[in-house]
Order: C-alpha cells, then structure tokens, then sequence
C-alpha cells in the first residue's frame, strides 16, 4: 500500500470526539476555546437560560466544553439533561434531528463512563471518599491529558495519564471485577498510544492483554461493547506490525468487523470502526495478496467516507485511507478507474480544511505523486508547496523537541519533492531552493529564529524587542519535568504548564506579525529570500544536493547566481543502496569504501565542481573552499572524500578545494550573525579539554589508550595558542557549566549515536549511565550571547544522521553544538582511529598556532589533516586487512567491540596499487 503506517482511529472515550457534531460558527468555537477555565464557567451561567434551538446548542456545547476541562460533573449532567430535552422536542423530520440524537448519544457515553468509575474503581480505592472523586483520584485528569494529548502530541501529557491511571488502580491486583475491566479496556488503550511512541513491546502486550479482558467482560448488548472491539483490533494490528504475527492481524480483521456489525448504522462511531476494518483488511492484502481483502477493504473505507458529514475532522483521514487502497489497487489491476478516484480522493481530503495539518500534507503528497506520475507538475508542484508551507504548524514552538520529531517524522522528504517538482513545472531556481530551506531543518529553524540577533530591533522598536526576549525565552525554555510525588500536584503542574506554552507560542506569532508591520522590518524571521542565499555564498560557493525520486539536482549557489545542475548519476535508489551498505557491513570491515568514493565523485561530486571552474589541483596551497549541504540519506554519505584515491591522481575533491558542511543556508547564515566571542578577562580564555581514557560501565572497549596522549599533546599546543587549559571533572552537568565559559572545548572519548531517538544521541562521560550528555541537553543549552569558537569532538559519529525519517532535520551531536552557540563543529561521520584521532588534532591545532583562530583557519587545518592522514605521511600504513590496535569503538553496545572487525573497517585496495589510508573519510567541519 502507498501509506507505510494507515491512519487508525479510537473511539470518543480514548480520543477527542463529538466537539464535530455541534454546530458552532468558526469564530464563536474559537473564542471560547481560547477562555480561560474561570471565564469559560462564567458564560456558561450566563447561557443557562437559552431560547432559541441556536442558544440551546451553544449552552450545551459550552457545558461540554467545561467539562472536557475541568472534568464538572455537574457541568456533564447539564449538557444531558438539556440535550435531552432538545432531542425530545425535535420533530423526527427536522433535517437536524439524527444529528442532535448523535450529540445526545455521544454525551450519554461519556455520562456512562464516568458513572462507571465511580461505581467500580474508586471503591477499590482505600481511603476514597466516591462523592469527592473528580478531586481527589485524579482520574478525570488522567482523561483530560490523554484527549490534550490526541489534539497537541505533547508525549508528557500521555506519560502521565498512563501513570495517573495505573496509580489509581493496581490492574495486578488479584480482585478486580468484570465491570471495572470495562473501564479498564479504555483507559489502558493509551498504552498502545505510548507503544506508538517508544515502541515498547510490554505497553502493547499489557494493552492487548487487558482490553481482550475487557472486551471478554462485557456483556454482548453493552452499548461500549463495539469500543473495545474496536480498540482491540487496532492494538492487534499494530502489534502485528511489531511481530510479523499473521494470528494477529487475522484477529484484528475479526475483531474490527465485529465493532463495525456491533455498532448501529446511524452511529457516529461506524465511521471509525468501517475506517479501521477497511485498514486491517489493506493491510493483509499486503502480506497475502489477497483480491477479495483488497476489494473489501475498497468498499468498507468507501462506505466510511460516504457515512462521515463533509464538515468532519475525520472525513480527511478516510479520504486518505481511500485514496491509498485504490491505488494499491491500481498497482494491481491497471485500472486507470481507480488510479482517479484515488487522485480525487487525495484532492477532497486536501480540502478539508478542518483536518489535521499532517493529514492533509498526507493528502497533499499522495495526490501530487499520482499528478506527477502523469507529468501535471504544476499542479503536484503548487501541492506540494501549499504542504510544505504547513509543515510549522505540525511542529509548533510550544512542543518539546522530542515531540517535534515525531509529528514532523512521516513528512520526511516532502522538501525534496517540492523542490524537484517546482523544477519539472519550470519555477526559478531560487523559488526551488526556497521552498527545500523551508521544508528542511524545521526543529533548527524554530530555534534559529528564537536564538537570532535582534539588535536592529532592540534599537528601533526597543519595546518589541523586549516582548520577543521574555516570549523567546519562555518558548526556548526546556519544559519542567516534576517529580511524581503528587500525582494532583503534578498533573495541574503539567496542564498549566503546557497551556502557557500554548498561549506563549500564539503570543510569539502574533509579536512577528506586529515586528513585519514595521518599517525596515518586513522579512523579520522569514526564511532567506533569493538575495540573502546567494549573499551566503559570498565568497565561497554553496553545493546544495537534493535528492528525489523525480529528479536529482545540484543547486549551485554564488554570490550572483543560482543555477541548476541535473545529476543524471544520482537517483534514489542507489543511494538507499550505498547508504544501506555502508551501515550494515561498516562493521564487519567488508565496506567498499573505494568503490564509494569513486560512485560519489562520478555521480555529485565532479560534476559540481567542474561546474563551479574547480577543475585542477590547488596551487601554492590557495585552496579554493566549497560549502556541501546535502539532503535526504545522501547527508550519510561522505561527499568530501569523493574522487580516485590513488598516487597522482587529482581526481578527488580532497586535492581540489576544501569541503565544509551545514545543515542548510539558513543555517549558515544564522551561524554568522552570531557575535564573535570578545573575551573580556583573561581567565575565559581557556580550552575545555575532556579526555575518557577509560569509559566506565562499557562492555569490551572501554579503554582508548590514545585519548590521554591527544589531550596531553593539546596542553602543549594551548600555551602556543595563549589559551590556558581546564581538564574538568568529568560528569555532564560539570562539563555543561563550563561549556558556558571555555573558547574551545575538545572530547575524545567515545560517541553513541541513537537512530531511533537522536536526541538521546550522546558522549560518554564518567555518569553516561544514570546521566548522558545527549543531543537534547546541548540542543536546550543557549550560550548564542557568548559562543565559544570551537568544539572538537574526537569521537565515533557524532556527525551521524542515521534516523531515515529525520535525515533532514540534522539532529546530532555536530548540529547540537551549533544550535547550543559554538561558531565551528569538528565531527564525524562514523568510527574513527583512536591512534589516528590524535595525529588529525594535532594538525587542525598546529594550523590555528601558526594562522591563528580564524573562521578559516578551522576547515583549512581539517583539510591538511585529512590529506596527511590519506597520503601517509604521519607514520606507518596499515597493511591489507590488517587493524589498528588502538582503533575506537563502534559502538558501546557491541557485544564483541575488542575484535577487530569492531574497531576497524577494512578497505579494499585499487587494482595492485596499495591500499591508501581512510581513517580520514569520516572526519567533517561544521561552520561558518
């Protein structure tokens, strides 16, 4: 199927329904969503007396509301009691009768639900007084954050309603009763939620076991009954994903068909169970090949499309889940028939205005495939740009960045394919090139613009600077995270905290609006118009590589011109391949790395800079500098050391300029305006120098018997460089404090790169255990007001972007260190060579002595470094397939990290030429 991961929806107790089935103008919605809980009770009182059928349903929207909020029974009673008698006076042929019967339906599960609790679990807890149990349990906050979850993805509030709800009641315990597994089904199906987001193998188990327990608990007549059918099938399908179990998915399809049959035609929950069943049914298709699930999964998810009002916030996930069964139909069939209904459903979805933003990018990105497949690039191209154009309000300021990756992790690419359709549909260059900048690197963007130099605005409009400082502030803050002593205490800790930053983050873009209304002011925190990215190539050119499955291009950016140079080498597909390659034998030592290099060089990298006039060697050692800013998975792959490794050749882009890299121009320019460090007291003019000779707690290769011997060699050198050195304690939050102080700070040691969670990216320290310094703490650390120079990270892949659906987002170590304030980042790409780790130092070092710390100066003496390393000219080669004995780790969680194979790759020669060295390749420059 053309969606990796289908859309599945809960039911209303589990997520945040019914709020759709009023009738309520935009405006009038929005006013009372933004009130505060105080003013919200306060018009509530002043609706209790509604006249007309338009007054009724506001009151009655507005007592949902509060208790939505704040949990008010007496508020949820209200909202019955009054939907009931609005119901009862409804003539059966009034065209809104079947809508205002939904509402009551709808308010009446929740009444049931929250009647439920307090007959059967808050009497199994001790000292619980049942009349006061929305005070005191905390059971009606644990719902409250599940459905603020569902509306913001703010993972904190998910955390905490799991812990709410399994500190209120012990599912272990040994009396439970049938009635209070019913609730039980429900409330733990946020579990599967957190299994979505952790990928916790126990929270899925635990949530599959005791829905079915619910599910089995239930009478058959109970009108929830098709709830936790419907739950359970979902948490079966997607632990299939997780195991391959075909039993599983077998079940889910069962189960899912059993809440649709259990569920009455006019319900509004129909929609989520056809929804869901159409999934599941697609789903085995794929793994069986079946036609007769293809086709019934076409008709049960047209039937949910056909059964779900055109006003509903849900219809585009349906649409979505339409579109991509008729074109997996189409993929088997031919049928140029489902091949347009798939196209018009990705087009009505689109159109929803009411759906989420990353549903209609979904919808966005599915029709513009099928668009360009018939070569309509400018309608795929405007598509894509409107989509691309969405993808902030996916990932707003007020999340944390953690939950920032998630929400941004299914638009990976989407950049790429807006840039190369604006290409095929005959758009500028530039506007190309925009639109990838704007799509690329949004969690950094976000910071760039909070963490930017506003001193023309504090000089102009000194008040508006004022207020953008105390909102970037607050924004650029790390949420609180409490400790869970007081489960009340924390809750509201949590809610209010999270509704500040809400309100902190709407602030912020209307302080941007009111800052782009002045005179002067009108690009204000916009992204780089076609002037400021060619003025960033001023005076070194920047090799912009986009990588797409239409198209492969170079933008090549200069001081006057943006140009577009076609990469018909380059495609998609081989570099999956290479990448892949790389990762999965890297550690074996069997990698190609000639063969790489040589693929490089012929499909990027010569091209490029034969374009741009770098056609020879360097003379007299006036080295020529480019800028590579590479995208997608191309960004693991090392563009710098591409070319023919071999004695005389110039073919390498090593013996032609030298390579620099950023995560984007935006980026690049963000770097620069950054003041350069004036040091105003001689004691902060000191080298941060951090060596682990011995990593604790690390299985096999914990020793690096060469870091000692680096910083020792880096001591002599600080004195030649008039800087004193620190060798600090080493332990995270000692090492954080003096990052805010030091010009340099250099680590050798070792680097553990996280895929599935870049953010927890981090060096290894003496606490890396209970306390590692990750790519989070350095992300969330601000020292733009005084960025120290250098950091120089000896370590294995501090420069790796191995997360595929964040391969644009940059997050590592090297890029974490940028945001933090430092001016350059020396990093890598993989493992390293503990001996070799020293030599390259020693040159980048000896060049900053004798041209002084210049910008550069850094790239230059990396450039130097590498090319003695490669020539050999700093002692003896290893032989063919031997290993270096004092070669760095993988990785701290090899299970065999002190054989060689671990410590070493091995490098096939060319021809009955010697092999050269390429303990070089995977060294990198970050900067400015």
């Amino acid at each position: 199927m053309t969606s990796e991961h289908p859309t599945k929806a809960l039911a209303p107790s589990y997520r945040n329904a019914g709020m759709e089935l009023f009738h309520i103008e935009a405006d009038m919605a929005s006013l009372l969503n933004d009130m505060s809980d105080e003013d919200l009770h306060s018009f509530a009182e002043l609706q209790e007396e509604p006249a007309s059928d338009e007054q009724i349903e506001l009151y009655i929207y507005t007592c949902f509301l509060v208790f939505k909020r704040s949990a008010s029974a007496d508020h949820l009673e209200q909202a019955v009691q009054r939907t009931e008698g609005w119901v009862a006076v409804t003539p059966t042929d009034h065209p809104d009768s079947t809508r205002r019967s939904h509402i009551f339906d709808m308010i009446s599960a929740w009444v049931r639900q929250v009647t439920s609790i307090l007959e059967d679990i808050v009497p199994t807890l001790p000292g619980v007084n049942q009349e006061s149990m929305f005070d005191e349990t905390g059971i009606n906050q644990a719902v409250r954050l599940a459905d603020n979850y569902q509306q913001t993805g703010r993972f904190e509030d998910l955390e905490e309603a799991v812990r709410i709800m399994e500190q209120a009641v012990d599912i272990r315990g040994e009396s439970i009763q049938p009635d209070m597994l019913s609730n039980l089904g429900v409330m733990l199906a946020w579990l599967g939620r957190r299994f979505e987001r952790t990928g916790s193998i126990s929270d899925l188990n635990r949530a599959v076991e005791v829905t079915g327990e619910a599910m089995d608990a239930t009478p058959q007549n109970h009108p929830d009954r098709a709830m936790y059918l419907n739950n359970l099938g979902n948490l079966l399908g997607s632990r299939f994903e997780r195991t391959g179990s075909m039993g599983d998915l077998n079940r889910a399809v069962e189960v899912t068909g059993m809440a649709m049959d259990a569920t009455p035609q006019n319900h509004p929950n129909r929609i989520i169970c056809l929804n869901n069943l159409g999934n599941w049914l697609g789903t085995r298709f794929d793994r069986t090949g079946s036609m007769n699930d293809l086709n019934r999964a076409v008709e049960v998810a047209g039937m949910a499309v056909d059964a779900t009002p055109q006003n509903h916030p849900d219809r585009a996930t349906c649409l979505n889940n339409l579109g991509n069964l008729f074109s997996t139909r189409f993929d088997r069939t031919g049928s140029m028939d489902d091949l347009n209904r798939s196209l018009s459903s990705y087009r009505n979805g689109w159109s929803c205005h009411t759906a989420p933003p990353s549903i209609r990018i979904q919808m966005a990105r599915g029709a513009a495939n099928i668009l360009a497949s018939q070569r309509n690039w400018e309608e795929s191209s405007q598509l894509l740009q409107e989509a691309v154009k969405l993808l902030p309000t996916v990932s707003p300021r007020s999340l944390n960045h953690t939950d920032k990756q998630h929400m941004l992790a299914d638009s990976a690419g989407l950049a790429s394919m807006a840039a190369a359709t604006a290409l095929n549909a005959g758009k500028e260059p530039s506007h190309a090139l925009q639109l990838l900048e704007l799509g690329r690197g949004v969690i950094a963007g976000l910071l760039m613009d909070m963490r930017g130099d506003i001193s023309d605005l504090k000089r102009e409009h000194p008040s508006l600077a004022d207020e953008f400082t105390v909102l970037r502030d607050d924004l650029d803050s790390p949420p609180d995270r409490p400790t869970f002593a007081d489960s009340s205490d924390n809750t509201s800790s949590w809610e209010s905290q999270a509704k500040r930053r809400r309100e902190a983050d709407k602030k912020f873009s209307e302080l941007i609006t009111s800052i782009r209304a002045q005179p002067g002011f009108d690009g204000f925190l916009r992204p780089p118009a076609a002037g400021d990215l060619m003025a960033a190539a001023n005076p070194d050119p920047i090799i912009v590589v986009n990588l797409s499955s239409y198209r492969c291009d170079a933008f090549l950016v200069e001081r006057d011109r943006i140009r577009v140079l076609e990469l018909p080498g380059l495609t998609m597909k081989e570099v999956q391949k290479q990448a892949q390659d790389l990762r999965s034998t890297r550690a074996t030592g069997s990698f190609h790395m000639t063969a790489l290099l040589e693929w490089l060089w012929d499909a990027v990298a010569r091209p490029c800079l034969d374009a741009l006039g770098f056609k020879n060697p360097a003379i007299d050692d006036n080295w020529p500098r480019v800028w590579w800013i590479p995208t997608g998975l191309l960004s693991q792959l090392p563009l710098h050391a591409a070319g023919r490794h071999v004695r005389g050749s110039a073919e390498t882009v090593l013996d032609r300029v030298i390579s620099s890299y950023a995560s984007s121009v935006k980026a690049l320019i963000h770097g620069r305006q950054r003041p350069v460090r004036r040091s105003a007291e001689p004691l902060s003019d000191y080298a941060l120098l951090a060596a682990m000779h011995k990593t604790p707690n690390l299985s096999g290769n914990g020793i690096l018997p060469f870091a000692a011997d680096e910083v020792k060699m880096l001591k002599n050198l600080c004195r030649e460089l008039q800087l004193w050195s620190l060798t600090p304690i080493l332990r995270k939050d000692n090492v954080l404090k003096h990052l805010e102080t030091c010009r340099i700070f250099h680590f050798a040691g070792h680097g553990q790169s996280d895929p599935a969670e870049p953010s927890r990216s981090c060096l290894l320290l003496e606490d890396w255990k209970t306390s590692p310094l990750t790519v989070g703490d350095l992300r969330d650390h601000r020292l733009q007001e005084n960025g120290p120079f250098l950091g120089y990270l000896s370590a294995c892949s501090t420069g790796a972007n191995e997360a595929a659906q964040l391969a644009d987002e940059g997050i590592h170590l090297v890029s974490a260190f940028q945001l933090a304030g430092f001016r350059h980042v020396v990093g890598t790409l993989w493992e390293v060579s503990d001996k070799h780790c020293v030599d390259v130092a020693k040159v980048l070092y000896e060049t900053l002595r004798d041209e002084g710390m210049t910008d550069i100066a850094v790239c230059r003496g990396l450039h130097r470094a590498m090319r003695a390393v490669r020539d050999g000219d700093m002692g003896k080669r290893e032989a063919r397939g031997e290993c270096d004995p004092g070669s760095g780790a993988s990785s701290p969680d090899a299970d065999d990290a002190d054989t060689p194979s671990n410590r070493a790759m091995k490098v096939e020669g060319v021809g009955s030429q010697k092999p050269l060295s390429t303990w070089w390749v995977p060294y990198v420059h970050f900067g400015v």
